[in-house]
């Protein structure tokens, strides 16, 4: 599908949505009623097989996807003299839905296209986006702040940290900088709770642990201790109490959140301040966190979380299974694009007409970004590794062979093995002397029964005792 022009756009505004179409704003007594009313399914792990909407055609490039991606929120996006001008809208046919948050999801992932490519071309588009969050900010949104039902002021404050973070630091422009803090400052003065086995129940987790994540980070950022602290003590004393007594809840899908964000928050919030207890926590609860989500109204987004959680999962603790689960989820997003517009619908079933930009958001933050450059603007968990080190592999992308060179501080035993991007173990590689000092192996991209290895995604992990690095090298024919 093109892009509209924007006389298309102003028609557009005049469509219908028809009965059976879900958007993602805010949910009040109506909604959750609804949802009850539809059995409000309960947590469960499902691993239901990937199955993109169209293999028949080929396959962007990660670089492609948020470039399109970019160009799709600037079609939506309410142009001047329009009320509202700045916001964007829901998506396709829902183009009378505007939103703080995907106004917020838009100017982060504007930035991060400007901070990986050096194209400026929508600064004008995010000072429309940042004027239209100022006269709608996201500590006044909907629902109000009570603990029980104040989910979504949270959830858009976390959204507005993370983006005026990201708008400051790769623009160099502090102008916004007191709306960030307030929504910052609303988190830190705020939080939710759980009562029963309610939609509010559900929802409140991920919200929570997405909301603190933020905090904690922009406690990081700015060299606040009061809101790195405020946000590790309600991980430690709600969220992490609520994993240890439902495991089940990291598989949980409810509105647009799935456990992927609770699981992202502990990693981004808790872990940090209390790094001794990730790897234990991190090992018995990682397999309760969904690898695909179930059949829904927010399917592909609920998915996006969960390959943020799967990212966040093997980034702590160095584990290409999850960081091949994120890959996987990623792909299988972009296959939701089927008319490569850079719109993803929120479910599978819906059409190409039916693309919703929050939904794209979340391919492109949840998905894409680290997987195009690291630098994503997360705070890093704190490393488990200290007896070894290993180089990024070289070439990469390689064609037929990579070399791996690591370092030891001291004689160990060592293993060095290749997973695929399913986290399937391809080859046990000699990690040659064990002493301490630098080595070097060559993988000759072969696998255990010495065939050769097809193009695509592979994860090199070294490990030592407890220690683990894992890299990762694209076979690229």
């Amino acid at each position: 599908m093109r892009l509209l022009s924007f006389v298309l756009l102003l028609a557009a505004t005049a469509v219908l949505t028809t009965p059976d179409v879900q958007a993602a704003p805010y949910w009040g007594p109506d909604e959750v009623r609804d949802w009850l009313e539809r059995g409000a399914a309960q947590p469960s792990i499902e691993a239901t097989p990937i199955s993109p909407k169209s293999l028949d055609r080929p396959i962007l490039t990660y670089e492609e996807e948020l470039a399109r991606i970019a160009a799709f929120l600037r079609t939506w996006q309410v142009a001047p003299p329009l009320a509202d001008s700045g916001g964007i809208r829901e998506g396709e046919h829902l183009p009378n839905i505007i939103q703080t948050d995907n106004t917020s999801e838009a100017i982060w992932v504007w930035s991060r296209y400007f901070e990986l490519t050096g194209d400026n071309q929508y600064a004008p588009n995010i000072a429309l986006a940042l004027a239209y969050s100022m006269n709608h900010p996201a500590y006044l949104e909907e629902g109000g702040s009570l603990p029980t039902t104040g989910y979504y002021r949270m959830y858009n404050c976390g959204w507005a940290v993370r983006a005026e973070l990201k708008y400051r630091d790769v623009y160099g422009d502090p102008t916004y900088k007191s709306y960030g803090d307030s929504c910052a400052s609303y988190i830190r003065h705020h939080t939710l709770s759980r009562f029963g086995s309610g939609f509010y129940d559900y929802v409140n987790p991920p919200v929570l642990a997405w909301a603190m994540g933020n905090l904690y980070f922009a406690g990081v950022h700015e060299d606040n201790a009061v809101w790195r602290d405020a946000a590790a003590a309600e991980l430690r004393d709600k969220v992490k109490f609520w994993v240890d007594g439902e495991s089940a809840i990291l598989a949980n899908e409810t509105w647009a959140m799935s456990g992927g964000a609770t699981i992202w928050g502990m990693v981004e919030g808790y872990f940090p301040a209390y790094p001794d207890s990730a790897f234990p926590w991190l090992d018995r609860n990682k397999g309760f966190l969904d690898t695909y989500a179930s059949p829904g109204d927010f399917t592909n987004a609920w998915n996006g979380w969960y390959a943020l959680g799967h990212r966040a999962t093997g980034r702590a603790i160095a584990d290409p299974y999850h960081l091949g689960i994120h890959i996987a989820l990623t792909d299988t997003l972009m296959f939701e694009d089927g008319d490569e517009d850079g719109g993803v619908p929120a479910k599978p079933a819906d059409t190409d007409q039916m693309d919703q930009t929050w939904v794209s958001n979340y391919l492109a933050y949840c998905g894409l970004s680290d997987i195009l450059d690291p630098a994503s603007g997360a705070a890093e968990p704190a490393p488990i590794a200290s007896l070894i080190e290993m180089s990024p592999p070289s070439p990469n992308p390689f064609d037929p062979e990579v070399g791996i060179a690591y370092r030891f501080a001291r004689a160990t035993e060592a293993r060095l093995s290749v997973f695929d991007a399913s986290g399937r173990l391809v080859r046990e590689l000699d990690p040659a002397v064990p002493g301490a000092g630098t080595h070097r192996v060559v993988w000759d991209g072969r696998d255990r029964a010495g065939h050769v290895a097809p193009p695509g995604v592979y994860f090199l992990r070294l490990e030592a005792g407890r220690e683990r690095i894992v890299r990762k090298a694209i076979r690229i024919r």
